[in-house]
C-alpha cells in the first residue's frame, strides 16, 4: 500500500524495470518508500506535499525571516511574544503585517521569506512563532463534471504524479464535502487523482486542489530503487568475469551520482 510520503508509484517502477509479475511487489513497496524516506532526510525535509507546519524562530530585531518549507500555500499565523501580527496579502494597501515572498510556481521553487511591514522581529529566543502550509500543490484546477456517467474528472498533474486531495469546490466558491464514495449532491470521492462526483452534478464547473511529486523527484526516486533492486543480486562484488578475458565492472555508491544531481536544487541547505 502506498505510503503518503512516497515519491514514485509502484506501477511506474515496475515497467521501468520490466517487471510483469507482482511476485516482489511488496519488495518493491518497501524499497520506494525506504528509499524516498532516504531522499527526504537528503533533502533535509520532512515532506514534499502540502502540510500544515508550525515553527518558532529566534527574534533578532531582523524584518524578514526565512521560512523552512517551500513553497508556501498560505500562511495562517504569526505571533510575536506570544501577540498576533496580521497576515497581509504585501499588496502595498496595508503598512503593518506579515507579509511572505512570491513563490516560484514551477519547481524546484525556492525557499521564502516573512517580512514583517513597518516592524522587526523583537529580539528573543524562540519568541516567534509562524503557522503556515507549505508543499508542492496545484490550486483550483479547473474541471466541469461530465453530462454523462462516469461522471468523473482526472486531474492534468501538470508537473508530477498526483500525491494527496486537498479539496475541491464549485465555480462561486462553495467547498464540496468530501466522501469515501457513492458522492451525493455537493460531494465528491478521489482515488489516485481521479475526482468521481455526483449525477445530480453532472455539468457543475468544479475546482480541484491536490498536492503532487514534481516528475524530477519521482524519477530520480525510481532509478535510485531500481539500482537497489538489482544490487540485490550482486551485493559486495565491484567486478564480475564473464568467462575468459571478460569482465564487467559495477559502481557501487551510496546513492547513483544522476539522483544526487537532481535532487540538490531540492535541498534544504540553511541550519535549522
Amino acid at each position: 500500500m502506498r505510503s503518503r510520503s512516497d515519491l514514485a508509484r509502484l506501477s511506474d517502477l515496475k515497467s521501468w524495470l520490466g517487471i510483469s509479475s507482482g511476485d516482489d511487489d511488496f519488495l518493491l513497496e518497501r524499497l520506494i518508500t525506504q528509499t524516498s524516506r532516504a531522499i527526504l532526510g537528503y533533502l533535509n525535509r520532512p515532506s514534499i506535499v502540502p502540510e500544515i507546519y508550525t515553527e518558532n524562530f529566534d527574534g533578532g530585531n531582523q524584518a524578514s525571516i526565512l521560512l523552512k518549507q517551500w513553497p508556501v500555500i498560505s500562511v495562517d499565523s504569526c505571533k510575536i511574544n506570544g501577540v498576533s501580527v496580521p497576515i497581509v496579502a504585501g499588496d502595498g494597501t496595508q503598512m503593518l503585517g506579515c507579509v511572505v515572498d512570491v513563490g516560484d510556481s514551477i519547481p524546484p521553487g525556492r525557499m521564502q521569506r516573512l517580512s514583517l511591514l513597518g516592524g522587526t522581529f523583537a529580539a528573543g529566543f524562540q519568541n516567534v512563532s509562524i503557522s503556515y502550509c507549505a508543499g508542492y500543490q496545484v490550486t483550483d484546477e479547473n474541471g466541469v463534471v461530465p453530462s454523462t456517467a462516469p461522471f468523473d474528472l482526472d486531474v492534468i498533474a501538470p508537473f508530477g504524479d498526483f500525491a494527496s486531495d486537498v479539496g475541491v469546490r464549485d465555480g462561486n466558491g462553495a467547498r464540496f464535502s468530501k466522501v469515501v464514495s457513492d458522492p451525493g449532491s455537493g460531494e465528491y470521492a478521489c482515488s489516485d487523482g481521479v475526482y468521481s462526483f455526483s449525477s445530480v452534478d453532472a455539468g457543475r464547473s468544479v475546482q480541484m486542489s491536490y498536492g503532487y511529486v514534481p516528475a524530477d523527484l519521482g524519477r530520480s526516486c525510481i532509478d535510485w530503487v531500481a539500482d537497489q533492486y538489482q544490487y540485490r543480486t550482486r551485493i559486495g562484488q565491484h567486478t564480475k568475469s564473464l568467462g575468459g578475458q571478460e569482465s564487467v565492472s559495477y559502481i557501487v555508491k551510496d546513492m547513483p551520482d544522476v539522483t544526487k544531481i537532481v535532487l540538490q536544487p531540492y535541498r534544504r541547505i540553511v541550519t535549522p
